[in-house]
């Protein structure tokens, strides 16, 4: 069994018995619906709060969803997160399917959505106008869990994100905290990975330590 794997099966009844939640709750849950995108092919649009059974529901959606030339489907993403043992159920339809993930001008990709759902993309790309909130992993209490964190490390690892760049950024990050990345931050930090580089883009560390921290600001998590 891999590393990823232990970890995993060590860290699930913790995560389970945690109850762990994103750090900002919106209005209503996912929903999940396939529209027209690039070149006529359809991708699923996801929005709203991860729950439980989203996973199932997203199979479900990709099913009518189109690959690009890659063999690629496309995940469209606008959540503020939600329990990380459901985000996780997400990567793994993505990984089944082969999924290529996207936040689009005007959207927001928040804790369990940025750190796990988002990451985990074969191709990522954060848009001009969209951005990427990450925290560090905690309780309902707001204790900082480092064996969350790090099994939060190896998935992105596993999907191509520098080690460097979740670990630092959800330990430098308190509970109650959240960090928006925008496109060039996403794109120094390693976290978006696009298909083909954008036009004009002036070049990136090769060292995503090298790049500045985006500045924390306090949420609100008063239910």
């Amino acid at each position: 069994m891999s590393t990823l794997g232990r970890l995993w099966r060590r860290t699930r009844l913790l995560l389970l018995l945690l109850g762990m939640l994103a750090a900002i709750r919106p209005a209503s849950a996912m929903t999940f619906a396939v529209e027209p995108g690039e070149q006529g092919r359809r991708a699923v649009v996801a929005r709203g709060l991860i729950e439980a059974g989203d996973a199932a529901r997203l199979r479900t959606a990709l099913q009518a969803a189109d690959r690009d030339a890659r063999g690629n489907k496309l995940l469209l993403l606008d959540s503020p997160g939600g329990p990380i043992v459901e985000a996780f159920a997400m990567v793994d339809v993505m990984d089944a399917e082969r999924v290529s993930t996207r936040v689009r001008a005007g959207a927001s990709c928040a804790s369990s959505c940025a750190m796990i759902v988002f990451v985990s993309g074969t191709f990522r790309t954060v848009d001009e106008g969209a951005r990427l909130g990450v925290h560090t992993c905690h309780d309902q209490a707001g204790t900082r869990s480092m064996a969350c964190n790090e099994l939060i490390a190896q998935n992105a690892l596993k999907h191509g994100v520098p080690y460097v760049t979740s670990l630092t950024m959800m330990h430098l990050t308190e509970a109650g905290e959240v960090r928006w990345f925008s496109a060039t931050d996403a794109a120094c930090w390693q976290l978006s990975r696009p298909e083909r580089p954008a036009v004009g883009q002036p070049p990136m560390p090769t060292d995503p330590a090298a790049c500045p921290p985006p500045l924390a600001t306090r949420v609100d998590r008063r239910r």
